[in-house]
């Protein structure tokens, strides 16, 4: 054979000889053929001239006209039959530890289809005698059951030629060597004449593999070589890409290509359950082992590949569970959905959906699984056909598994499985769907499978060490000291190494040293034959569009790169959006008078809080998003500490306590620690129940606020001893038209009782206040606005306006007396503020003002943009 032949000589040669051509898989005979009549000296040839090896060596199996083929739902079957009988299998299962039987049902289906192998005396007498009757014991059995249930296991078939085969064919296995079946399969039918096995061609030894550092400089530089050919008008059928490690690397394969602005079409579908409608499935058992917890519940509910009918509510029942701090629920017993919701008809249709996914995990046949589905189906789903995305139906696949499992349940005599949905869900997660995509794109096929095809330009990456390995173990199961032959190891790495270097075009064979799993090595053979070449970027020259675009912004010169095809697409989409001046961008130009209108009450008024007039003073375009817009910051997630629970908690607490004792004797303060001691214990109660939000968080609420809530105690004796609370919780508001100032405050308490002419105002903080002191420039005015709501039109003054943080369990004072400097700077500010505000919100100038300190906490910087990048 010559050296210089190449992948496609190799094979036209072989169809040009007559004969049919058997090839590794169906997707290289198809490949071969279209590639005949394209480059062939004939330019047309019959489809069967090239067959798959599968197809081939079904030629030579026994028919059964009476029996059908064991598959692995039958071999599981078979496992789960034999454990149930209480067979016991001394090696494989550990009789100490019954509960992890279940685990070990899916490995020994794997090792039914290679028993007769290993049951040969050659191997036995290798094995220890406890292996050895395991062996022997699934054997008899599995025969036995094969037999009761009319199957036959394909494996166990020994090939030969039949009697009314056409002699006058010949047939040719192509790179035979690839396959480390068909030596064995050429024996076993006594080397006919008709057969013939042909290796792969000699490597060619100019290909080196490219080692790049890590994956991500690997996809990035193979995908701008693609860019390249593409722009250089290279039909995508030409290049065929390969790749190892497809279920790690696919996924950043697939988002870097549309990056570059290059069409994939994988030709290695994805498991079942990575699809919207399989995933749905994996969902519900999640939520089942879960018991219910929230983050399992926002994953279900929240996935909007699911065809809800309802997902208002969803959004509804997951905000509730958020705000109570709920983090899980229960299959049985006490539920924290159940006793801390607070909202029957939400509680109602969790009991409703919680019992359905139950009855679903739970069900023991298929016909009664089929049943609970549909029903959940009918109750949650929108009344029209679920396809997911288009050009997929995984959903009907998956009712379709559910039909073979119930055809093997049937064939093996099994009435009923426990738990039969997470059966369904393991045989789901080993099939793989691929859907048919109408555009074309470049091929990309999983190694060793894209080794023996042929292309214009050919791109194989991560061909490490390992994840290049190609060996066949049929026999994996056992002891590693067993010689390979006895194991029947056979090793085709290299020779799946020497045609990939094989094409009629150009090669691109890298891997790479680091990915997310860790480190990786190069192969060997590669190492060995001295033909690594190590990826060395051209720092100086800037050749990446996308790398480009960054230096650009950063530089402000334009780089001598052409623009990807989707670069130019979303610059002309941003031309029309985020880069074009808008009139109504009202975060750079005032608001419209019709707009300015929709700020006012039905009086005509401008209502402002304390919290709307801070707001307004850090920045004028939030304070419009939240009022005029009325968008809300919610909470998704149920933080580890719920800190604004924990302050309503201790806000409770004092306006309890306080609204008892309303005068305060400091000759009491035993008495009163104890009583906000036994306060705290009842509020802790009333807000998380007797044992949320959960053991651990609970103990830390205890121990880091039980004793601090008396603290203040000491500072109320020092500030105002003998005072009066006369007010809790209460609102004041305060007309000075158009202007409507409101306000909530926390405490009023009167230092002259009975008069009530000498008030002071507390507010109580968790945490650390904004203000301690009065400075040139308020960052809060939330007591002066207080002091403001008390003080106007009334005959009262507010002397003392104190904030009480729990957390330095001490009081901050601004100001002390109804003089005090700091007292009658806060009112100027105040008032110089008002009028500000007035004017602005009159003229409609609620433009953003921008600064680091503000915007980086803003909840509306995706809505202003200022602070953004636009490219």
């Amino acid at each position: 054979m010559s050296l210089s032949q190449t992948k496609r000589s190799y094979v036209h040669e072989a169809f040009d000889q007559g004969l049919i051509c058997v090839f590794p898989t169906e997707v290289a005979a198809r490949s071969y053929l279209t590639d005949y009549a394209l480059h062939g000296k004939h330019h047309a040839i019959l489809a069967e001239r090239a067959i798959s090896y599968d197809t081939f060596r079904g030629y030579f199996l026994p028919h059964h006209e009476t029996m059908v083929p064991a598959n692995s739902l039958t071999r599981q079957l078979f496992i789960h039959q034999l454990l149930e009988s209480g067979s016991l299998l001394r090696c494989f299962l550990n009789p100490t530890y019954p509960e992890m039987n279940n685990r070990v049902k899916g490995y020994l289906a794997k090792v039914l289809p290679s028993l007769r192998e290993a049951c040969q005396e050659e191997v036995l007498s290798n094995l220890d005698s406890a292996m050895k009757q395991d062996l022997l014991v699934l054997y008899g059995q599995y025969q036995q059951f094969l037999d009761e249930h009319l199957l036959f296991e394909p494996r166990y078939e020994k090939p030969s030629i039949p009697d009314d085969w056409d002699t006058g064919k010949s047939y040719c296995i192509l790179f035979s060597d690839t396959n480390p079946e068909a030596e064995s399969l050429y024996e076993q039918l006594g080397r006919p004449s008709f057969m013939e096995l042909r290796k792969a061609p000699e490597e060619d030894p100019s290909v080196c593999l490219e080692v790049f550092p890590n994956h991500l400089v690997e996809i990035k530089q193979t995908l701008k070589r693609v860019r390249d050919l593409l722009d250089a008008g290279v039909e995508t059928h030409q290049i065929v890409i390969g790749s190892t490690a497809t279920d790690t690397l696919m996924d950043v394969l697939r988002e870097e290509a549309m990056l570059y602005g290059i069409p994939l079409t994988v030709r290695e579908g994805k498991s079942v359950l990575a699809y919207s409608s399989g995933r749905f499935l994996s969902l519900l058992q999640e939520v089942y082992d879960e018991q219910f917890s929230l983050e399992s519940l926002k994953s279900l509910l929240l996935d909007p590949g699911i065809p809800w009918a309802e997902g208002e509510k969803h959004r509804v029942f997951i905000k509730r569970a958020v705000s109570q701090s709920i983090m899980h629920g229960s299959l049985y017993g006490e539920d924290q959905y159940s006793s801390l919701l607070g909202d029957w008809e939400l509680q109602m249709w969790y009991e409703g959906l919680k019992q359905s996914i139950i009855a679903i995990v739970q069900a023991e046949d298929i016909e009664d699984l089929r049943r609970k589905i549909n029903h959940f189906q009918d109750t949650y789903f929108i009344p029209t056909q679920w396809v997911g995305t288009p050009g997929e139906d995984v959903y009907a696949f998956c009712l379709d598994a559910m039909a073979q499992v119930g055809d093997a349940m049937e064939k093996t005599g099994i009435t009923s499985y426990p738990r039969i949905f997470s059966f369904l869900l393991a045989h789901l997660q080993n099939k793989r769907y691929v859907f048919q995509q109408k555009s074309e794109g470049i091929a990309v096929y999983g190694w060793p499978q894209v080794s023996v095809l042929n292309a214009d330009y050919l791109f194989i990456l991560a061909l490490d060490q390992e994840g290049a390995r190609c060996v066949e173990r049929p026999l994996d199961f056992l002891p590693q000291q067993i010689e390979k032959a006895l194991r029947r190891e056979v090793d085709t790495t290299e020779a799946h190494f020497r045609c990939a270097t094989l094409a009629e075009g150009k090669r691109f064979l890298s891997c790479h040293m680091r990915r997310y799993e860790g480190e990786m090595m190069v192969p060997s053979y590669f190492l060995q034959h001295g033909r690594l070449s190590l990826y060395e970027p051209n720092l100086d020259a800037i050749t990446d569009p996308l790398a480009a675009e960054l230096f650009l912004y950063k530089h402000t010169v334009l780089p001598d790169v052409k623009a990807t095809a989707s670069q130019r697409d979303w610059f002309l989409a941003a031309k029309k959006t985020v880069l074009a001046e808008r009139a109504d961008d009202y975060t750079r130009h005032p608001i419209k008078p019709d707009l300015v209108a929709r700020l006012k009450d039905e009086k005509g008024r401008f209502p402002f809080s304390p919290t709307g007039i801070d707001q307004f003073d850090h920045c004028p375009y939030a304070w419009l998003a939240r009022y005029l817009y009325g968008l809300k910051t919610e909470e998704y997630e149920v933080q580890p500490v719920d800190h604004q629970k924990i302050g309503m908690l201790l806000h409770s607490v004092y306006q309890r306590f306080f609204s008892e004792i309303r005068d305060y004797d400091p000759r009491k303060m035993e008495l009163y620690r104890e009583r906000l001691y036994t306060l705290f214990d009842e509020c802790l109660v009333s807000y998380y129940g007797q044992r949320g939000p959960s053991p651990s968080m609970r103990s830390w609420i205890i121990a880091s606020y039980r004793e601090k809530v008396a603290s203040i105690l000491d500072g109320e004796s020092a500030l105002f001893a003998h005072g009066r609370s006369i007010a809790f919780e209460e609102s004041y508001e305060v007309e000075q038209f158009p202007l409507l100032i409101n306000g909530r405050i926390d405490r009023v308490i009167s230092l002259n009782p009975p008069e009530d002419t000498k008030l002071a105002v507390i507010d109580y903080k968790k945490g650390v206040p904004e203000v301690k002191r009065v400075s040139g420039h308020l960052e809060s005015f939330q007591l002066p606005v207080y002091r403001f709501l008390l003080t106007h039109d009334r005959d009262v003054s507010v002397s003392n306006a104190s904030y009480y943080s729990v957390k330095d369990e001490k009081y901050y004072t601004l100001w002390a007396r109804e003089d005090d400097p700091s007292a009658l700077l806060c009112e100027e500010q105040l008032q110089q503020r008002m009028e500000n505000l007035l004017d602005a919100v009159q003229g409609g100038h609620l433009m953003a003002t921008p600064s680091k300190k503000h915007c980086g906490t803003c909840p509306y910087r995706s809505l202003c943009r200022r602070r953004y990048a636009t490219l």
